[in-house]
């Protein structure tokens, strides 16, 4: 009994000796596997992953293609099929190809481009690419379903044609493009505003872009930034924007109405700030009043500040409206004070029309009244006359 228990121990660890070995073994065969390969073909083939499109008339088609053959060779390729008017053009890495090698990793990409006429009519047209190589020949027809020219349309739309505001504000507009034909376009941008204006147009958060690509059944967000000339009038200004995709094009009509710019200039006749005056003698003093502004100044109120116990008034106290470019003259009675004292005062005139205001200061001169000279000359012929008397009196003793 004891010898049969040593054998079967010997038996069991003759097994999993064995066991561990194959298992050690097998790891380093499956490590080496090899991966799973592309399958082979056994002919020339060439395959594209769409082989309908549907495409709108002066439109674009693009199929990618892959060749393959049983070997690596060169294989020759051209059209040689297409409706007449179908632009047809195969492309490979940048360029205009005629040929590729197979047998490349990964393998070369190639597209069939066809151009579709404007003239094309609504239907199904079949263009045929044949592959040549030493391995044989293989055709590869695919089909462009021609849209009804009539289907489908471009739009640009916004939420808020139109804006006001002053002449010296830019103002932004956001539009959205739609693309609801059957096909990528690409669309220019432009934008046509009154003379002095400037317009840009361009696909929301690009500032240089001056086109926008759109995917069939897509929209963009565009951006119109307009700023008016500085010079312009308040009124109503109309923006025509276009976005010209070829075949397709589309318009919006904005508008910007601007309520002007309030400004003014007051000063004197030839700019002259300084006037004389005697106290307690009104003196004329005239001031020019203009609208620099785009829009009419109304109400202009004139008003004036001056020493104490001075006295100025205007012959117009308030202008009903000076008209854009015009200007009106005003009167200023200044009345120094009868106590004033020769010298220069500094009086401050102002002209407010709402919340634009103008100042302007004029320096006045104070001289000695005339009557006090005429007093002086009399007082002089009174001492004289006396004196002449006294003496012709008390000089005969």
């Amino acid at each position: 009994m004891r010898h049969r228990t040593h054998r079967m121990g010997r038996a069991l660890v003759g097994w999993a000796a064995a066991l561990s070995l194959s298992l050690i073994l097998a790891v380093p065969v499956a490590a080496q596997s090899p991966s799973p390969t592309a399958p082979s073909v056994s002919t020339l083939t060439v395959v594209t992953t769409f082989p309908s499109i549907e495409v709108d008339p002066g439109g674009e088609a693009t199929f990618p293609l892959t060749v393959l053959s049983p070997q690596p060779e060169r294989v020759d390729l051209v059209v040689s099929s297409a409706p007449d008017g179908f632009r047809t053009t195969i492309r490979g890495g940048g360029s205009i190809v005629g040929s590729v090698f197979t047998g490349s990793d990964p393998a070369p990409e190639l597209e069939l481009r066809v151009d579709v006429p404007d003239t094309a009519t609504a239907g199904t047209f079949q263009v045929v690419l044949t592959a040549t190589s030493a391995s044989g020949t293989a055709d590869l027809p695919v089909d462009l379903v021609v849209s009804d020219s009539s289907a489908g349309s471009v739009a640009l739309t916004t939420d808020f044609p139109a804006l006001r505001g002053d002449s010296t504000a830019t103002y932004q507009f956001n539009l959205r493009l739609a693309n609801d034909t059957s096909q990528e376009i690409t669309f220019g941008l432009s934008g046509l505003g009154p003379d002095g204006w400037a317009v840009n147009v361009t696909p929301t958060g690009q500032d240089q872009a001056a086109t926008a690509v759109v995917g069939a059944g897509e929209t963009q967000n565009i951006r119109v930034e307009v700023t008016p000339s500085r010079f312009a009038d308040a009124g109503q200004y109309p923006i025509g924007i276009v976005a010209d995709g070829g075949t397709r094009r589309a318009e919006a009509q904005l508008l910007v109405e601007l309520t002007g710019s309030y400004a003014m200039t007051l000063t004197a006749p030839e700019g002259r700030l300084n006037t004389t005056a005697t106290g307690g003698t009104p003196t004329n003093f005239v001031v020019v009043i203009s609208n620099t502004g785009t829009a009419p100044l109304v109400d202009v109120a004139l008003t004036a500040s001056a020493p104490v116990g001075w006295e100025v008034t205007f012959d117009t106290p308030t202008i009903a409206a000076i008209p854009v470019g015009g200007t009106v003259n005003a009167t200023a009675l200044i009345t120094p004070s009868g106590s004033a004292v020769a010298g220069d005062y500094v009086i401050t005139m102002t002209a407010r029309a709402g919340d634009v205001s103008q100042n302007l200061q004029v320096r006045t001169t104070v001289e000695t009244s005339q009557v006090w000279g005429f007093v002086g000359i009399g007082l002089i012929v009174l001492v004289v006359l006396g004196l002449f008397l006294v003496f012709r009196r008390y000089g005969r003793r």
